[in-house]
């Protein structure tokens, strides 16, 4: 899969399903410097996410500051030709001056085994993956 270069940053595509529906996210940020992986609430509003009362909430800290998420299992992110099923992402508002979709943590990075060639421009799946 190759990542696209904006404003200096790494930007990759990725495809959740929850709940049987689907969408594409074009501008996820890859961030092997945050932990977790986090989606915008306005942008995974279209298929149904929305907070429920069993979700469990945290305040996440970063650059951005601190922020409100609710977390919720995704039936499954794909990213490339990778399938990563059952995966726990983070939902917030994502107000951090920017716009993008989401952020690719180091949690999904690793989950899903990916390499990341930044001479390149891509990311593939580990050879031990």
């Amino acid at each position: 899969m190759n990542v696209r270069i904006a404003d200096g940053l790494p930007f990759i595509s990725i495809t959740i399903t929850f709940r049987g529906k689907s969408l594409h996210l074009r501008d996820v940020l890859l961030d092997t410097g945050s932990a977790g992986t986090i989606l915008h609430a306005d942008r995974v509003s279209e298929i149904g996410i929305e907070p429920e009362p069993h979700d469990v909430t945290h305040v996440i800290r970063g650059i951005g500051g601190t922020e409100f998420v609710y977390v919720k299992t995704i039936d499954t992110v794909c990213v490339s030709d990778v399938v990563i099923h059952s995966f726990p992402v983070e939902i917030g508002q994502m107000d951090y001056g920017y716009a993008m979709d989401g952020i690719m943590g180091f949690n999904l990075i690793q989950s899903a085994g990916l390499v990341i060639d930044a001479r390149n421009l891509e990311i593939r799946l580990s050879v031990d993956g």
